[in-house]
């Protein structure tokens, strides 16, 4: 893309700020149309997610009430990074918060961007194999979670059923599948 047919951001101010979230509203210009409009972004923390499977290949997930879409989830455990935390330290850490497993190998299967149009986090999804309960469950004081097993082969087969509704834990189960299929690992068994 040609540098003319980029927004030029013109002014940026902060319009919302709590705990998890920036909001910055943002007076921006497109020279190549001669376009002004305001727009939004959130400076998020970045998340780093685990699609954790047992010693009995049993994929270990989290079930929560979240509350921007007042629902009942079931998800991978997942979680922000801290300032400066590396994003496998994180995965660990909120595996073992949320759940009580440790990973015995834990992989980067991929990072990307949340949703580049308004926010500024990317995600990272980890693949946890061999875990086993090995701590207590530490949670946020603004946690509330059960967990759940499930067998691997039917979260796999969840693309087909309802099931998982948070996409990026659709996503983690379709990177995790893909990366145990290619490298033939001891849970495809």
């Amino acid at each position: 893309m040609e540098k003319n047919k980029t927004w030029q951001i013109l002014n940026k101010s902060i319009d919302y700020q709590c705990k998890i979230a920036t909001i910055n509203k943002m007076d921006c210009y497109l020279p190549s149309k001669d376009i002004h409009n305001n727009f939004i972004s959130m400076e998020l923390h970045d998340w780093a997610n685990v699609f954790a499977i047992d010693t009995d290949n049993q994929v270990i997930m989290v079930k929560q009430h979240r509350l921007g879409a007042d629902l009942i989830t079931i998800e991978v455990p997942a979680g922000t990074l801290d300032y400066n935390e590396d994003p496998k330290t994180a995965a660990i850490r909120e595996l073992e918060e949320e759940t009580g497993y440790s990973p015995g190998e834990i992989v980067l299967l991929k990072s990307i961007l949340v949703n580049p149009a308004i926010q500024t986090n990317r995600c990272y999804f980890f693949l946890a194999t061999n875990c086993k309960k090995t701590k207590e469950i530490s949670l946020d004081d603004t946690e509330e979670i059960d967990i759940l097993k499930y067998d691997l082969h039917y979260i796999f087969d969840s693309r087909n059923n309802d099931l998982i509704e948070n996409s990026i834990t659709l996503l983690s189960i379709m990177l995790a599948k893909d990366y145990i299929l290619q490298h033939k690992t001891e849970v495809s068994q």
